[in-house]
């Protein structure tokens, strides 16, 4: 067995978590969302920083009607620490004001604590010039 082999591993367990984090935001499942992004996470999208609370707080004026999230990859600078960076592409709106209909490229920070894997920090930055879509893996619509 390699070194690398728990490391990856780990990795697989957080991508997962992720993927979780687009589902329950876009079914708009506080309980779960709260679960898996403490009080204390801060999220940098295009319109703006929220903290966890405010984004709860809005959860039920936005919508994400379809999502496609790129292949996820990851690093863990420390044992407690998983870096997360993919593309992405959302549609969907909030307050009734479209989302921006860019691809974004998405980062998040996760940090174990009391034995738990939570999302601190998460920034999506746009993408630019770029007209065309890629092929992207994990597509979700709404069934709404």
């Amino acid at each position: 067995m390699s070194a690398k082999e728990p490391e990856a591993a780990i990795i697989k367990k957080v991508i997962e978590l992720e993927k979780k984090v687009w589902k329950v935001a876009q079914e708009r499942n506080v309980n779960s969302f709260r679960d898996l992004v403490p009080a204390d996470a801060i999220m940098i999208f295009q319109s703006g920083i929220l903290r966890q609370p405010e984004y709860v707080r809005t959860m039920n004026s936005r919508t994400i009607s379809h999502y496609k999230l790129g292949v996820i990859r990851g690093f863990m600078p420390t044992a407690s620490t998983v870096i997360l960076y993919y593309e992405a592409v959302r549609i969907g709106e909030e307050a009734g004001v479209m989302f921006p209909r860019s691809r974004v490229l998405e980062s998040t920070t996760w940090v174990k604590r009391k034995g738990r894997w939570v999302a601190v920090l998460n920034q999506e930055t746009p993408i630019a010039n770029q007209p065309t879509l890629p092929k992207m893996q994990n597509q979700h619509k709404s069934h709404s």
